[in-house]
């Protein structure tokens, strides 16, 4: 069970009287997962300036008003500026009052000043708005705001191939407070809000800056791109439109030419939805000592596949694009893997520099982009800040219900974040008759017999085909539920294990324990593809112990078969502490017709083994039966371990073998509790769709509900 959950049932139970029962989500209309945009006139939110630098290797929370972002908000653009650093460093963002930095936006040189659009995740709860931290040398930093993303009341996008709409070293460069009309009524439509382009100064004079701001309105106490003499410097814009689907740039100081790359826009008749991530690092060509590895060469083009972080259906991606160990004057450009070379440019370079961009790039059909590096040789790094794509599909019936974290895409609803979700809808699925999980990755079996997975899927826990992490360090998962394609017709799961209608059981995933079953006795195996490990079967369980898992099968026959981890009996073949990398029989059963986690139902008599109090039992031990019939048997690891029975008139036996434990096999009924149809570890289910928490005296926690899981999942009636 996921500490989230254990939390939250501990503090019902403790709440005794003043307990609430909560009714499970009714299928009330919900927007589609996915947020959309609304531009805001460039907004200065946070100067250092003012009060002291971020010192090295500090953190500085940033709050961000409610009177600008509303606080359903789930992302945040904005432009980035770095300056007056004590020495090289660099600057980095992420969700909350404070984190830890995995990737970096910006990188700066002693006493350079320069900017990144930024596109981050906002914290909620307790840990609200962002967090802005320094590299090895202390550093001021500068955030205006473009922007925010939000499920509601905003415009989706549509990305373009990249095309440049200005330039003017065909005409005139800008001078001290000089100001060109960007117009951009040819490229985005009468219902446009905002615009996305690069912007490059060129031909730059002395120190400067740029603004971007809707035509028709005054210049705002903002920036967008900072110049020195001598420099070819972008920076990535997003900004709203002006009435007339214009924009205005104003030059402040010396002399600038301005370049133009248009990237995509903002409408109500745009069609993809935003689905923000933990930013995350895709692709690094440098050793770990961060020496050239696979470097790009000049004349290159790299291509670069997202497969492994952009679920099917993305159409664009958010990339922080950095360059560094470069050796020529050069740019990059990226592109659609696949489409022609576009005439623009994303990221200027010079020998020696190291220097960062935003990209919002389009993905072919693959989800693939092109890097070309054009002099020289150069160590590319992309870091992914989320993906483009048509939204999800809210749930209508019988909805997959979870809560905790989110990390690696477990909620279901198509992105990654920090935050620690109460009861949230999983999008893209309906109709789902049973569930299982772990606290970092879902599964659910719907009304046809499909099953479909979500959640980390770094060592092909998903069972989709594929896993890994590419080139990058992050963990790799579908923020999606997929379709397992590889199986039909499925009856029932655990996490790694599915029982098709024919009696075959498929294990993939990990192998830690050699859970998988298949024979294969290296530890550090997985395997993406679901591969049948045994046939005739009619029920399936698991036990999860941290990282040590064991398998159980109950074939058509009546034996009992078991494989994986086999610490403290729990194969109960008579062996201690020695795993199976293929099943082996229980030993001594026969005739049965129920299975649990180390325990059985077989006529006439309830069997257990495994671990006991302080002990072990390596073979099967009957258990004194309670009076009446037995409908089931199952176990709880929880808080109150032991073997449980359902009883067929809807009481629950138990009979406690953990800390508990007597010395005897001295069952219970469990007061308080009737009519219930289903046990899970640490939970029930009644008839009434009513939900149970088992640790301590049992207790009503919601209603509403029509199947649990292990975990922090359940499904709703409506």
């Amino acid at each position: 069970m996921s500490v989230a959950r254990i939390l939250a049932l501990a503090a019902v139970v403790a709440a005794g009287a003043l307990s609430v029962v909560v009714p499970a989500q009714a299928a009330t209309p919900l927007p589609d997962a996915g947020t959309v945009f609304t531009p805001v006139s460039p907004t200065r939110i946070f100067d250092s300036r003012d009060s002291s630098k971020i010192p090295a290797h500090g953190t500085v929370a940033v709050s961000v008003p409610t009177s600008l972002v509303p606080a359903d908000a789930t992302a945040v653009v904005f432009n980035l500026t770095g300056t007056d650093p004590a020495g090289p460093t660099w600057l980095a963002e992420g969700p909350g009052t404070h984190g830890t930095p995995t990737t970096s936006s910006l990188n700066l040189a002693a006493g350079e000043t320069r900017a990144n659009l930024v596109t981050v995740a906002l914290g909620h709860g307790d840990n609200p708005g962002i967090w802005v931290g320094a590299g090895p040398n202390a550093v001021d930093a500068i955030v205006d705001i473009a922007g925010y993303y939000s499920p509601t009341g905003g415009s989706k996008f549509t990305p373009v191939g990249p095309q440049r709409v200005l330039d003017t070293r065909n005409s005139a460069p800008l001078g001290p407070g000089g100001t060109v009309t960007l117009d951009l009524s040819s490229q985005a439509p009468a219902s446009a809000t905002a615009v996305v382009f690069n912007l490059t100064g060129t031909d730059v004079t002395g120190d400067t800056f740029v603004t971007a701001y809707p035509s028709g309105t005054p210049r705002p106490n903002a920036s967008n791109l900072n110049l020195v003499a001598g420099k070819d410097i972008p920076n990535l814009v997003t900004v709203r439109l002006g009435a007339d689907r214009k924009v205005s740039l104003t030059n402040a100081h010396s002399s600038a030419d301005l370049v133009v790359d248009f990237a995509g826009y903002y409408s109500a008749d745009s069609t993809q939805a935003f689905f923000p991530l933990l930013p995350g690092r895709v692709l690094d060509t440098r050793n770990a000592d961060g020496t050239p590895r696979n470097a790009l060469q000049a004349g290159e083009t790299r291509p670069l596949n997202l497969m492994y972080w952009a679920p099917p259906g993305a159409t664009a991606a958010v990339v922080n694009m950095t360059a560094t160990n470069v050796t020529g004057n050069t740019v990059l450009t990226v592109w659609a893997h696949g489409a022609p070379q576009p005439g623009v440019s994303n990221l200027n370079l010079l020998p020696g520099q190291t220097s960062a961009n935003a990209v919002i790039t389009p993905l072919n059909g693959d989800r693939a982009l092109d890097i070309r590096n054009r002099e020289g040789r150069l160590d590319a790094i992309v870091d992914l800040a989320g993906y483009f794509a048509p939204a999800l599909p809210a749930c209508a019936t019988k909805c997959v219900i979870g809560s905790g974290a989110n990390e690696f895409g477990q909620a279901g609803v198509g992105t990654t974040d920090s935050t620690t979700r109460a009861d949230s809808r999983v999008y893209g699925l309906s109709g789902v008759t049973a569930i299982a999980n772990t606290d970092q990755d879902a599964y659910a079996i719907d009304g046809s017999g499909t099953l479909w997975s979500w959640g980390r899927n770094d060592r092909g826990q998903l069972g989709i085909g594929f896993g890994g992490n590419a080139e990058g360090p992050l963990g790799q998962g579908d923020f999606e539920p997929l379709p397992v394609a590889a199986l039909t017709g499925i009856k029932s799961i655990t996490p790694g294990m599915a029982l098709t209608t024919d009696g075959s059981v498929y294990t993939w995933g990990t192998n830690e324990s050699l859970q998988l079953g298949n024979g294969n006795t290296d530890t550090t195996a997985w395997d993406s593809g679901p591969k049948v490990v045994l046939s005739n079967v009619i029920a399936i369980a698991e036990n999860r112990n941290g990282n040590a898992v064991t398998r159980y099968a109950l074939k058509s026959n009546g034996t009992v078969w078991s494989w994986g981890d086999g610490s403290r009996g729990a194969l109960g073949n008579n062996t201690n502490d020695v795993a199976s990398a293929v099943p082996v029989q229980v030993f001594g059963l026969s005739g049965c017709t129920g299975l649990g986690v180390r325990v059985v139902l077989c006529p006439g008599s309830v069997w257990r083994w495994g671990a006991i109090g302080s002990g072990q039992q390596l073979t099967p031990a009957g258990l004194p039966l309670p009076d009446g019939q037995i409908a089931s048997v199952q176990r709880d690891n929880g808080v109150n371990s032991g073997a449980r029975a359902l009883m067929a008139d809807g009481t629950v036996w138990q009979w406690p073998d953990g800390a508990s434990f007597t010395g005897t096999f001295q069952g219970a009924a469990i007061a308080g509790l009737s009519s219930i149809t289903q046990l899970a570890t640490g939970h029930a289910l009644d008839h009434s769709g009513g939900e149970w928490t088992l640790t301590g005296t049992p207790t009503q926690i919601r209603v509403g509900v029509s199947a649990i899981g292990d975990g922090s999942y359940y499904v709703s009636t409506e």
